[in-house]
Formats: structure tokens, C-alpha cells, sequence
């Protein structure tokens, strides 16, 4: 048995007892009736680890192809990433974050000069208000030292002329009152015509003609999030115990959930094309259901080639399409990653002048009567892609397509890049149970947004006069 083939059969030996692990939260549902729980739903549950070993000793044991292939399918989708939009939101709080049914994020910024121009507005508009209301506060001060003062009717008085009559000299109503906890319902409730028969409500009758309750009808039950990230549970036990003794590195380890009636599109899995550095790791992988499940996979380790002559080179695999999509907020334009960078560095210069505590108009040039230019932001720091698109030398490529049977762990082999992947069907009553608290967390999350939103309303300026720092996040 080759040292390879060892490892892998170690390696299910160790997954065997975590292999129908699940990490979601059990939560009650009312399942339909006409559908059993414990049934098949078609909805999968897939799990995905890349690890990697490049240890000097390794790369050299190898003759490597000198200019390998790889390109990115046109037609793609990605992973919805809640975290990403969520740490993108954190970073660019002038800027609307939008995660799409793709994997694609839309950040939706606005355009700084008609931003400070509207700013710069309505902060002097509220000024002037402010100083017109106080000299009208003092107007009416002046006015009520001068006017006699007004007297209450409703005050306490010894006068008898004026005095308020006793309560056994007000009329009570004329219907006499019934004694008890519901005693003013008398005085709210119609009364019935004399005469008049008791209202009766014809109850609601089944197809048998047996009355029924008047119920509403069970609500139809969520869903999961499909294509959405998720932490690995199947693979979590087995990849600790390979990492913890092996100088394999876990590189990229996610899950998510398929409907069965999802088009069977690649994955991109890497965010080279947004990036600020170049990651080591890039590729995707295509998965074909039907009554088979086979999976191909195409990665790609960037390396610095010091197994390859001194002074090679080649020419750079490409960058993965974007995932981030920068449009104009107001007429939702696409905008060039030189453009999207120009804004965050000007939004960025704003919220420092304001955290300084210098006054918005402050901000203006009086001599262009337009924002200060600022120095440009390392680019490093913007989020986009780097100047030099490919910092590396070499790469090592693997595509390899095989079939995945339910429950079984895959482990496609190579001295560098190892891919492992399991996946099974869910039951609908895991369906809707994953469904529930999928919904409840975006109910919590959505409910936690508008209480932060209510605590304090007095405290937050109007939209325009608003730093960046302190936009809504969407």
C-alpha cells in the first residue's frame, strides 16, 4: 500500500464517526401534511476542504509542467457569503451592500461632491432654523411677561360661583351597569335593537359536512438559504485529526445546501479578481446531479518557481471573475475600480475631518469651492486588485473529475493540491428545520437592525448632515 493510498484510507477511518454530523440547530416545525419528514427531499448537503503541501522537499520531488493552463468558465455562479457582506458593510459604511441570488455583492456608493454638497446644505439650513426658533422663544417670553396671566378652568378654587360641582351631582347613564372586572364594557359595546335575536355564527363545515374549528391555515414552512456558506460538519472531525498530525495546511474548507432543482453551474471559490492580494489559491469546481452526483474540480497552488531554473517565467493565470459589483447610488451606473478607490479615499478623508471635530464646511476649498483633494490611499488598503495583477512565478494546476457516491468521502490525490468532498441528501423534516432557523436568525438580525435603528432617533442627524461612520447598513 503506497504512502498516498494509506493516508486516504486513514483518513475516511477518521471521518467514519463524524460522518452524519450536522451543526444546525434542531427547531420544531409543523411539516405538511401530504409530505412525509423522513423522506428524501432532493435537497443536498455538500462539503469541500482543500489542504496543501508545499514544503521545499515536496515541490522538488516533482517534475512539474513548466507552463500549465487554467482559465475560468464563463458561465459561473458563487457562494452567497453573509460574513463578506457583512465585513463589507463594516469597511464602506457610506456605501449600501447588496448580496445577490449569485454570490454576487452589489455596493451601491454615492457620489462625495453632490454627498458634501447636500451635507453642506442642509447644515447651514439648520443653523438658520435653529437661530429662528430661539429668537421666537424669546419674542414669546417677552410677550407672556407683558400679557395677565390666564386662568386655569380648570383650577382649585374657594369661590362657590366658580367652583367644579360635586360627583353625586354629575348624571349617571341611564342603562344600569353590571359589577365586576368588565363593568365599562357597557358603556362601550353597541346595544342591540330590542327584540332583536342573539347574533350566531354559522360555523364552517369540511368536505364530509362536519363542522370545523375556525382556524387560520399553518403557514407554509421556510426553506433553507440555498448556495449559502456554511461552517463544515461532516468533514470538521476528520480534517482536525489529518491537520493535527500531518504537515498538510487546510486552506479552504466551506458547505452549503443545493435545491434539487439547481442548475448545474461551476463555483468560483477564490475572490481573486477583488482582492487587495493576490491569493495563493485559486479555482472552482462543477458539480453534474442526476442519478449519480460526479464532481470535477480545476485548483491552482501560485508559487514563487524556486524549484524551476533561476529566472523563469510565464505568463499569469487570469484573476477570477469579479464578485464585487461597484455602482453609482443614484443612477446605479457601473463604476471603475479607479473611481470606486477615488471615493472611498475621499468618504475616508470626510469621516476623519469629522472625527477630528472640525466643522463639514471646513471641508470645502474656498478656493475651488469644492472638497480638498487628498492623497491617494496605498492601494493595498482599497479592497481592489492589485497594480501588479501576479506576484508569483509558477503555478500548479489540478483537474481531476470523479464520481461521489452519498455518504462516501472523495479524496482527489496529488503531492501538492489534496481536495476532499462528501455530500448527502437531507429529509424534509432537516429541510424545514434548517429552513426555520435560517428564517428565525434573519427575523433576530433584522429585529436587532431596527432596535439599534429606534434606541436613540434623537441622536442621529438627518441622512445628508450624517458622517460616513454613521450610515444606515443594508
Amino acid at each position: 500500500m503506497g504512502l498516498r493510498t494509506a493516508k486516504c484510507f486513514l483518513f475516511v477511518l477518521a471521518l467514519a464517526s463524524a460522518a452524519w454530523a450536522q451543526d444546525d440547530p434542531v427547531i420544531e416545525v409543523v411539516v405538511p401534511d401530504d409530505i412525509d419528514p423522513n423522506a428524501g427531499s432532493g435537497w443536498i448537503r455538500i462539503e469541500l476542504a482543500v489542504l496543501v503541501d508545499d514544503r521545499p522537499e515536496t515541490l522538488q520531488s516533482e517534475t512539474w509542467p513548466a507552463y500549465p493552463e487554467a482559465r475560468y468558465p464563463v458561465k459561473h455562479r458563487r457562494l452567497k457569503d453573509e460574513q463578506r457582506v457583512a465585513a463589507l458593510a463594516e469597511r464602506y459604511p457610506e456605501t449600501q451592500v447588496i448580496g445577490g441570488d449569485e454570490g454576487l455583492i452589489t455596493l451601491l456608493i454615492p457620489d462625495p461632491e453632490q454627498w458634501l454638497a447636500d451635507a453642506t446644505a442642509e447644515a447651514v439650513v439648520t443653523d438658520a432654523d435653529v437661530e429662528a426658533l430661539t429668537s421666537e422663544e424669546r419674542t414669546g417670553d417677552a410677550a407672556a411677561l407683558d400679557s395677565p396671566a390666564q386662568e386655569d378652568p380648570l383650577a382649585v378654587t374657594d369661590d362657590p360661583a366658580t367652583a367644579a360641582p360635586p360627583l353625586e351631582m354629575i348624571s349617571a347613564p341611564g342603562v344600569a351597569t353590571g359589577v365586576g372586572v368588565d363593568w365599562l364594557s357597557e358603556f362601550s359595546e353597541p346595544l342591540a335593537p330590542e327584540g332583536a335575536a342573539p347574533e350566531t355564527q354559522t360555523p364552517l363545515l369540511d368536505n364530509n359536512g362536519a363542522p370545523t374549528e375556525d382556524l387560520p391555515p399553518a403557514p407554509e414552512p421556510s426553506l433553507p438559504l440555498a448556495f449559502t456558506v456554511r461552517t463544515p460538519s461532516l468533514l470538521a472531525e476528520g480534517l482536525a485529526r489529518l491537520t493535527s498530525g500531518n504537515p498538510d495546511r487546510l486552506q479552504l474548507s466551506t458547505a452549503w445546501l443545493q435545491p434539487p432543482d439547481a442548475a448545474n453551474v461551476p463555483i468560483i471559490l477564490d475572490n481573486s479578481g477583488d482582492e487587495g492580494v493576490w491569493p495563493q489559491l485559486q479555482g472552482f469546481i462543477e458539480l453534474r446531479t442526476g442519478d449519480t452526483l460526479r464532481m470535477g474540480i480545476n485548483f491552482w497552488w501560485n508559487t514563487d518557481a524556486s524549484y524551476l531554473p533561476p529566472g523563469f517565467y510565464m505568463e499569469a493565470p487570469p484573476a477570477a471573475p469579479p464578485q464585487l459589483l461597484w455602482r453609482d447610488l443614484e443612477l446605479s451606473t457601473p463604476l471603475t475600480t479607479e473611481e470606486a478607490a477615488q471615493r472611498q479615499e475621499t468618504f475616508k478623508a470626510i469621516a476623519d475631518h469629522q472625527q477630528a471635530g472640525l466643522p463639514l464646511i471646513e471641508f470645502v476649498d474656498p478656493n475651488t469651492g469644492f472638497f480638498r483633494e487628498e492623497e491617494a490611499e496605498p492601494r493595498e488598503q482599497t479592497g481592489l486588485p492589485p497594480e501588479d495583477p501576479w506576484p508569483w512565478h509558477h503555478f500548479l494546476h489540478v483537474t481531476d473529475t470523479r464520481v461521489v457516491p452519498e455518504g462516501y468521502i472523495r479524496y482527489f490525490d496529488h503531492p501538492v493540491l489534496k481536495v476532499i468532498a462528501t455530500w448527502r441528501e437531507l429529509t424534509w423534516g432537516e429541510v424545514y428545520q434548517i429552513g426555520a432557523a435560517d428564517r428565525e436568525r434573519l427575523d433576530i438580525e433584522a429585529a436587532v437592525e431596527a432596535a439599534l435603528q429606534a434606541e436613540s432617533p434623537g441622536d442621529n442627524p438627518p441622512a445628508a448632515q450624517r458622517p460616513p461612520s454613521q450610515e444606515p447598513r443594508r
